[in-house]
């Protein structure tokens, strides 16, 4: 049961867990099931969530806070998301990875006040703060 949830995609020992226990699984065989597969190399949720946050901000851009939210609400430990955030970051700042999701952007306004406001509500809804959008849009 565990083997074929794990083969349609990665998953937490955590998402294990909740899948096994929510079909019937006694804790005591959910605890022998996630212990085979941490022992056989089919649940590592440090590798796992490094993968997870690299293929997440490859495909939506996003503040660190808001990764590491998304990799939290898979039940990854904060440990884990601590460093898979990081490694997923590999030294870009929130500035940076800020800028690279406003250069894919078109322009919608012609009025730079408009189009400034759309862009950093743009940037708040990724999970950047106020700051890194006043720092990457200028004080207007």
């Amino acid at each position: 049961m565990a083997a074929r949830y794990l083969a349609q995609g990665d998953r937490s020992a955590a998402q294990v867990e909740r899948h096994l226990a929510g079909r019937g699984f006694t804790k005591a065989a959910v605890r022998t099931a996630l212990r085979t597969l941490h022992r056989l190399g089919y649940v590592n949720d440090e590798v796992v969530a490094l993968r997870m946050a690299q293929a997440r901000l490859a495909r939506r851009l996003m503040a660190r806070e808001a990764l590491a939210a998304e990799l939290g609400e898979r039940g990854f430990a904060a440990e884990a998301v601590a460093r898979a955030v990081s490694g997923a970051y590999a030294g870009l700042t929130d500035e940076a990875v800020a800028e690279q999701f406003l250069e894919s952007l078109p322009l919608r306004y012609k009025e730079p006040d408009r189009e400034r406001r759309r862009r950093a509500g743009l940037l708040r809804g990724r999970g950047f703060s106020s700051d890194v959008s006043e720092a990457v849009l200028g004080n207007g």
